[in-house]
């Protein structure tokens, strides 16, 4: 298994170890020979799953020297997607350490608040770092270390009801939040203990991880190993790396925002579909309908949608068999975000701290309650008192059900735009302008007016092969305003050749709120 040598693997009396993380363990021991890893960061080389573990187990015995135990923090930072990443991530998880793990990108700011807020013991990074005071080693110099020492068995500290990991949201709002998740949560999520969705026909196949393994990628390649399957990691998304990886590594599954599908779609390599590809996840951010409808039946793969949040992991699915009967003649369905998962609740309530439930059709927040939220918000128990109530987690998001209990987003509460008193959510009116054949993505915000409170404004990116003009915002904004009300009419477009992404994969709209207020009247 790897060079592995084994050792009792002694308990702490009273507890028993997470099951998150054992259940992992015993998956790589039992399926010690098949391939686990490549990609970034290996040089060419594939571990299988006993040679993975043994480096795992190396990987935490250097931590452990550097003081890393149950209970402690540990702040890896990347400068991009490394297998490595997901190395020190299992090696941590069998310390029971406090994980938190940045990949940094353009759209990544606040570095030193969140190496300072997580309060780790050590900070792991391979690009520069802010001193803040706590010892740091770089992952290079971790890896030459384990290199150095035998693979023994590392007993597996985590408890159920650890920490098992602070991962920071987005911070569009603000400086980012911590949200704190034990290993039970972790357990609870789909994939979490047992085998993943990507097990089909052919087995599990190749996870191909193109997203931020900060994020959930990172979740996804640990569900990967649990069902004896390989991943394959590519340093940041790239239309090319992904068609070869496919063909090359097939039968494979990938993990996508809705950015990415329409990129895929105006790529001439991967526009008609991808060779090997043969299962893609996506979410993180709404998708346009018409593009996505465009997908599934040019590629024909198996198709699901998670909509979740850090806060509390899949909340809700799209399902394969959801858009099959799509294309077929459910052509709405394309629209939702799917019905809840197992083990989750949800409900739409009134906008309002006592609000109650909603009936089918009425818009309001959605409610969560699952075994897999976060325990709450880190060091910030006035945030998770907001956000948490009687078990129940208030997600931001604005929806409605439909009879048969599908979800539709509407808007982020925050994004909601007030016209006249009239409440305006920017989902609906994104999804009108963009029917327009010569847009291929729209964004709306509000910002303030001295007639009307706010305005509802829009940036438009132009579709493939198509320019920007006033005469087609106008005919766009003319159907957002013959589909919805006259009111969702944008007074204000702006044409822009892409919108900004938040690290998460969602259109920064503060930044958008941003431009339109510095900008001045009238349409480009």
């Amino acid at each position: 298994m790897g060079g592995v040598a084994t050792r009792s693997r002694p308990a702490f009396h009273g507890t028993v170890a997470a099951t998150y993380v054992t259940r992992l363990i015993e998956a790589l021991e039992g399926h010690a020979d098949r391939p686990a890893l490549g990609g970034a960061g290996l040089g060419g080389r594939v571990l299988d799953h006993g040679a993975l573990l043994a480096e795992v187990y190396r990987i935490a015995g250097v931590l452990a020297d550097a003081g890393v135990c149950r209970g402690c923090g540990l702040a890896c930072v990347l400068g991009e997607n490394q297998a490595q990443a997901l190395l020190l991530r299992t090696a941590a998880h069998v310390l029971g350490a406090r994980l938190t793990l940045v990949v940094l990108d353009a759209s990544v700011h606040g570095a030193q608040h969140v190496l300072r807020d997580c309060r780790p013991g050590l900070v792991v990074h391979d690009v520069p770092v802010p001193d803040t005071g706590v010892p740091r080693l770089t992952a290079a110099e971790v890896l030459r270390r384990a290199a150095r020492r035998q693979a023994v068995a590392v007993p597996v500290a985590a408890r159920e009801d650890d920490v098992a990991r602070v991962a920071y949201t987005g911070g569009t709002t603000g400086r980012p939040k911590g949200v704190a998740t034990t290993f039970r949560a972790l357990a609870a999520r789909p994939g979490g203990q047992g085998a993943c969705s990507a097990e089909g026909r052919h087995g599990p196949g190749t996870f191909v991880s193109v997203t931020s393994l900060a994020a959930r990628s990172g979740g996804r390649c640990l569900e990967q190993w649990r069902a004896g399957g390989r991943v394959e990691v590519l340093s940041a998304f790239d239309a090319g790396r992904l068609a070869e990886a496919c063909r090359r590594l097939g039968p494979a599954s990938t993990y996508l925002m809705p950015p990415m599908i329409y990129r895929l779609l105006e790529d001439p390599r991967t526009a008609d579909g991808i060779p090997g590809l043969e299962e893609i996840s996506y979410g993180a951010a709404p998708v346009l309908p018409r593009r996505l409808r465009q997908a599934v039946t040019a590629w024909g793969c198996r198709w699901q949608q998670g909509y979740g949040a850090t806060e509390a992991a899949v909340i809700t699915r799209l399902t394969p068999a959801d858009h099959t009967a799509a294309v077929a003649g459910r052509p709405w369905l394309l629209g939702s975000v799917g019905r809840p998962v197992a083990g989750v609740e949800i409900e739409v309530r009134e906008v309002s701290d006592a609000g109650g439930p909603l009936p089918a059709g009425r818009v309001g927040e959605v409610w969560v309650r699952s075994a897999a939220r976060m325990s709450g918000y880190w060091m910030r128990p006035d945030l998770t008192a907001q956000a948490l109530r009687d078990g129940w987690l208030r997600t931001g998001d604005l929806g409605h059900l439909d009879a048969e209990g599908y979800l539709y987003l509407d808007d982020r509460i925050k994004d909601m735009v007030v016209v006249d008193g009239d409440n305006i959510y920017s989902l609906p009116v994104e999804a009108a302008l963009a029917r327009h054949p010569a847009v291929g993505q729209a964004a709306v915000v509000g910002r303030p007016s001295a007639l009307t409170g706010e305005e509802v404004c829009a940036f438009l990116v132009p579709a493939p092969g198509r320019g920007a003009s006033r005469s087609v915002a106008a005919e766009a904004c003319a159907i957002a305003a013959r589909q919805l009300a006259p009111a969702h009419r944008p007074t204000t477009v702006w044409w822009t050749e892409r919108l900004p992404l938040t690290g998460n994969g969602k259109v920064d709209k503060r930044a958008l709120r941003a431009r339109a207020v510095a900008a001045g009247t009238g349409p480009d």
